[in-house]
């Protein structure tokens, strides 16, 4: 994926954010799919709402689209590992390994070891160009670890060695045949 911030003429102040990375998860009564992002937050207190991006290109986009649910997990430091893990390949919930997974009242697929979660039922979807923003409802939401630092995107792509990955980077365009657990 291209993601054409190098020809957004704002890249060098979107930079200047700290973004902490999310384990996005959609899921509908035959297929799932996950990426990491950072592009989503908090829309509306009341109701409690989330907004996330969701590129395109992703078979995700359809599928939340289509069963109206998705999973942000906050992904914590110490779960660097998976998300190498995931971009060199690992795309679906038996390669990344069904351990590391619980499922929401929504049925999809949320990170074990998180820092925390929402789970999200689609309120609305607005097409904004090479995304999608959907904005959910919060069905429910909790504080898993709160004494761990999140993982974000500073350190993943500024703080580490220059040649950390193992292999080719793997971008998750297609989901993967699920069956919801509940």
């Amino acid at each position: 994926m291209d993601s054409k911030q190098g020809k957004d003429p704002f890249s060098e102040v979107y930079d200047l954010r700290s973004r902490g990375v999310f384990f996005v998860s959609t899921a509908d009564e035959e297929k799932a799919h996950f990426h990491f992002g950072c592009w989503t937050t908090q829309a509306s207190h009341d109701p409690p709402r989330m907004i996330t991006c969701f590129p395109k290109e992703f078979e995700g986009t359809d599928i939340v689209r289509r069963g109206g649910v998705w999973g942000l997990s906050m992904a914590a430091h110490d779960q660097e590992q998976l998300h190498d893990q995931f971009f060199s390949g690992s795309h679906a919930v038996n390669d990344l390994g069904e351990e590391h997974f619980f499922y929401g009242e929504t049925g999809v697929p949320l990170l074990k070891e998180a820092v925390a979660y929402f789970e999200c039922r689609l309120s609305s979807i607005i097409d904004s160009g090479d995304f999608v923003i959907a904005i959910g409802d919060i069905v429910k939401g909790e504080a898993l670890h709160p004494e761990k630092k999140t993982l974000n995107v500073e350190y993943l792509s500024a703080e580490r060695e220059k040649n950390y990955m193992t292999g080719p980077l793997t971008l998750p365009f297609e989901g993967f045949p699920f069956k919801r657990s509940t």
